[in-house]
């Protein structure tokens, strides 16, 4: 048998991220000799309790924090918002934006870092007083965007989609992991919740690898101790900083 080759060889990385949405994690992970489990603690369903919305060109922004908040929302009210208006969008990183853009929206506001605190600060600037802004977002994401924007625009939250933890996983595979990858704090909270009830001094002694500041913050409040995060929040940077920890660096 060929051995592995590549600076993540023989290294088993525990992905939680939904498997439907994990190929290109998987791949990166393979490229670099790394050995990717899924592990899919985090299932995302669209809302059957869809918020009624009369008219939706009296929104002036229209805002996205995640992919799946664009794809689910896109999915109920394409129709509606491709109609003629003069909508501004935004988004909080190039995932999010790349797909507004494959819905066939062409511009798109983004920070020059990829989190909700600089897509907020870069939105105070773009906002004008008293502008309606519509927030589709999941059932779990917090509501940062409306309490920043207080005082200075009329944010409307709308849940598009719902974020479960999963049901029928093999936990027995937790335990082959060499590290974790964490692409939101759903992710920590659903796999610390089911160990929290029994001896789990192992699993807060596994690396975590985090995607952004609030997972990395979720990872460290539950009591990981060993958490790092890439300088750019993308899957690419994840496995970057993977490769230079296991190959010896902080």
């Amino acid at each position: 048998m060929r051995a592995l080759e590549g600076p993540l060889a023989g290294k088993t990385i525990l992905v939680t991220r939904p498997k439907e949405q994990s190929s290109s994690l998987f791949s990166l992970i393979k490229n670099e000799g790394g050995i990717p489990l899924p592990f899919p603690v985090v299932t995302i369903t669209g809302t059957s309790r869809i918020k009624p919305i009369k008219e939706f060109s009296q929104f002036d922004w229209i805002i996205f924090t995640s992919k799946n908040g664009v794809d689910y929302f896109f999915q109920m009210f394409k129709e509606e918002i491709m109609k003629p208006s003069n909508h501004k969008f935004a988004a909080v990183g190039e995932k999010t934006a790349q797909a507004l853009i494959s819905w066939g929206i062409d511009s798109v506001l983004i920070p020059d870092r990829f989190d909700a605190a600089a897509l907020t600060e870069l939105l105070r600037e773009q906002v004008n007083s008293g502008d309606k802004v519509l927030f589709p977002k999941g059932n779990l994401a917090p509501s940062y965007i409306k309490e920043k924007l207080e005082g200075i625009a009329d944010v409307e939250e709308l849940v598009v989609y719902e974020t479960k933890p999963s049901e029928n996983l093999d936990w027995s595979v937790v335990h082959k992991a060499d590290c974790f990858f964490y692409l939101s704090p759903s992710a920590v909270y659903f796999m610390t919740k089911h160990y929290e009830n029994s001896q789990n001094s192992r699993i807060m002694n596994t690396p975590a690898f985090c995607i952004g500041p609030t997972t990395k913050q979720a990872a460290i409040e539950k009591g990981f101790q060993h958490v790092f995060m890439p300088e750019r929040f993308t899957a690419e940077d994840m496995v970057k900083r993977a490769v230079s920890y296991f190959q010896g660096g902080s």
